[in-house]
């Protein structure tokens, strides 16, 4: 007969205080929800907690809060029938002078008893609603005195969990909540921001407004908006009295006169004013309210747009004016996480502003002087396309494409790179060539360049092909830009399989996490059109291999014309591919990007070069070169030239005048007897069709055998 878990741990773990203390991780480790049900040693297990929570050493009391927190969270009977005895023992320890250890078990166990019954409502009449109030009243004093950082992070998470379920019993205490939420929202100069403690009490803060009531919540919540949205201007135009602001310059605050402490103070507190309207975005209300966007995007605008070096006629503190342009890249991060934020909580009635946010945020990305930086600009521009209606300005699309194709093609730039000095190498001199590399060396090499050497340029890249993606649904891309962005995800398919993962990036699954985005951007425009998507079959399968989400490619090889497309593009035969193939427009545009090194050859600089194998080829083509062939047949070919050439088509330029029989024979007599290389298709095909119409008719031989019969 087994014996039972809570028998084995009563005899030997829990033995003495000191044992329970010292095992205490594997007895933890060892309770389950099936071996608290309803026993025998169901007394006993509960009267050593409650002797463990009256010993008189910190350390057993630590450990007969844990276990009683265990049991609580497992057995809701056991919680229920205990709650009010460990509630007299646990609240009496928050205002004594404990060690934190034990400070974070009572709360944690009083967190769960206050949260875990609420659906029984005579244990909230007897047990909850009488000792709530208290609970809170005994945590803030602790939250501003106590000088552990997570016992403050806990307090403070703990009170937003209870505030919505208890929001009447808290109306009184909301100025003393607020208050202790202002006192780790207020920014600190001295010291580095917290974020964990600024998160937690952000999130609090969000949650006050509920103390209001269905009817007073939304009206508590416009006002929390309000503040934030002055507090964080006021802020804004502390850290910019050098600047124009709207036009003009800001009014100088009292006691701001030193920029040592007043610039970090007031970055602090826009930091702390982006992370309240975070949450409050997110916040849970009862009842309809009104959001005040203009003023938000305003102040969006403001922080996104504000320049770095900006020229004015006025005489400033040299110091404030370099400490001030140093925080400018500080203030644009803020700006980018603001509008993210807005646009992930009011996408769709965010629509008559976003173009005005893509273009400022793709007018900053188009500066030079923020290449360390543009990694917030290319997320608020992620977030802005993918919860916001589709951009119907095709001069917004086509600018942003500009700016982030360059950042994208860097896997592009880095092969092609490559190339000439492999070719160089090769053409070296003899002892050069002596001084090879040993086969398998590179993997000793330690000084290789990576693509991505941070974790920021890793993001960017992922970033901008998302941007791409993101823009190819929409239809007011100009189909040059198409073109080009489709060569860039085709490029990077094929050299990212290619790459090693520590040459991409430090991150060894940021390779991974690429790959299956250039394949899904790949993939979107393969099924634009059912023949372009019937020709990529491999690139299908290659994604559900990868990514391991087969219902979706599954359905476009079974229903390829199901859902409708929606956008205008094109398919995958209006690909540019060749430099033959390129418009005047696309060509523009690609030097333009820097995503060719020189221009393409023309056709005129390559006769001297390619004429001469087509007259080679001509001769083995015809047996009897026909009397009118010393013409040149310059005047059939240059309509041929305004259609783009297919790769093994020769050059459409003028040939030479074909030379006389006599040459001909002679040539072919001196020329080695093997197969000659294969022509190109289009030149050949039209020799041969001249040489048949004007090749002699062969005789009949009049007694062959078809005759007798």
């Amino acid at each position: 007969m087994d014996v039972h878990p809570l028998k084995t741990l009563l005899q030997l773990q829990l033995a003495s205080d000191s044992s329970a203390v010292a095992h205490l991780p594997f007895t933890l480790a060892s309770l389950t929800a099936a071996s608290l049900v309803p026993s025998p040693h169901s007394p006993k297990w509960t009267a050593r907690i409650n002797s463990l929570l009256h010993a008189k050493t910190s350390d057993a009391r630590w450990a007969g809060l844990c276990l009683a927190h265990k049991t609580a969270f497992l057995s809701q009977a056991i919680m229920i029938e205990c709650a009010q005895s460990w509630i007299g023992v646990a609240l009496p320890l928050l205002a004594k002078k404990e060690p934190s250890p034990v400070h974070s078990a009572a709360v944690r166990l009083l967190r769960v008893i206050f949260s875990a019954a609420t659906e029984m409502n005579e244990f909230q009449r007897q047990v909850a609603t009488p000792n709530v109030l208290k609970f809170t009243t005994a945590l803030m004093p602790l939250a501003e005195s106590h000088p552990d950082v997570d016992l403050k992070v806990l307090i403070l998470s703990t009170l937003t969990r209870l505030i919505p379920l208890y929001p009447t019993l808290h109306r009184a205490s909301q100025n003393a909540l607020s208050s202790l939420c202002f006192t780790f929202l207020n920014g600190n100069p001295f010291k580095p921001p917290n974020h964990k403690l600024t998160t937690a009490a952000s999130q609090l803060y969000a949650v006050l407004h509920l103390t209001g009531g269905k009817v007073g919540a939304a009206n508590l919540w416009r006002k929390s908006v309000d503040d934030a949205l002055a507090f964080a201007w006021s802020s804004f135009s502390s850290l910019r009295t050098t600047f124009l602001v709207d036009g003009r310059l800001p009014l100088a605050i009292a006691g701001s006169n030193e920029p040592l402490t007043s610039i970090p103070l007031n970055l602090d507190r826009l930091r702390c004013c982006i992370a309240v309207l975070n949450d409050l975005f997110v916040a849970t209300v009862h009842r309809p309210i009104q959001v005040p966007l203009g003023a938000l995007v305003k102040l969006a605008l403001a922080l996104v747009t504000c320049k770095k070096d900006e020229k004015t006629d006025q005489h400033f503190d040299a110091t404030t004016r370099t400490m001030e342009s140093a925080v400018t890249p500080h203030i644009w991060s803020l700006g980018c996480r603001l509008v993210s934020s807005l646009a992930a909580s009011f996408g769709p009635q965010l629509t008559p502003h976003l173009p005005r946010l893509v273009s400022c945020l793709t007018i900053q990305l188009e500066q030079e002087s923020i290449s360390a930086t543009r990694l917030p600009f290319l997320e608020a521009l992620r977030t802005s396309l993918s919860h916001g209606h589709a951009l119907y300005s095709t001069m917004i699309a086509n600018r942003l494409a500009k700016a982030v194709l360059p950042i994208a093609s860097v896997l592009i730039d880095r092969r092609t790179d490559a190339r000439p000095a492999e070719i160089e190498t090769g053409k070296s001199k003899k002892g050069k060539k002596r001084a090879r590399d040993f086969e398998g060396d590179e993997v000793f090499r330690t000084g290789h360049e990576v693509v991505c050497p941070t974790t920021d340029d890793s993001q960017a890249l992922f970033c901008a092909f998302v941007v791409l993606r993101l823009l190819l649904r929409t239809a007011s891309l100009s189909a040059a830009l198409q073109s080009i962005v489709c060569r860039v995800a085709l490029s990077a398919l094929l050299a990212l399989p290619e790459m090693l993962p520590s040459a991409l990036s430090p991150d060894p699954q940021f390779h991974s996490l690429l790959l299956d985005e250039v394949q899904e951007i790949c993939v979107e425009f393969a099924s634009a059109s059912v023949e372009g998507l019937s020709k990529s079959l491999g690139l299908v399968v290659g994604s559900c291999s990868t990514q391991g989400k087969m219902s979706r490619e599954i359905e476009l090889l079974l229903h390829p014309r199901l859902p409708p497309l929606m956008r205008s593009m094109p398919g995958v035969e209006a690909l540019s591919l060749f430099r033959a193939e390129e418009s005047q427009e696309e060509s523009d545009l690609l030097r333009s990007l820097g995503l060719v090194s020189a221009d393409p050859p023309t056709m005129e600089s390559q006769p001297a070069m390619e004429a001469e194998p087509v007259a080679s080829v001509v001769p083995h083509a015809t047996l009897a070169p026909p009397p009118m062939s010393q013409q040149p047949s310059t005047p059939q070919l240059p309509p041929l030239a305004e259609k783009p050439a297919p790769i093994a088509a020769a050059p459409r330029t003028a040939l030479p005048p074909r030379p006389p029989a006599a040459q001909l024979q002679q040539q072919r007599a001196q020329q080695p007897k093997i197969a000659p290389p294969a022509p190109p298709a289009t030149e050949v095909a039209m020799q041969v069709e001249d040489d048949e119409k004007n090749e002699e008719m062969p005789s009949i031989d009049l007694d062959s055998d078809s005759d007798a019969e």
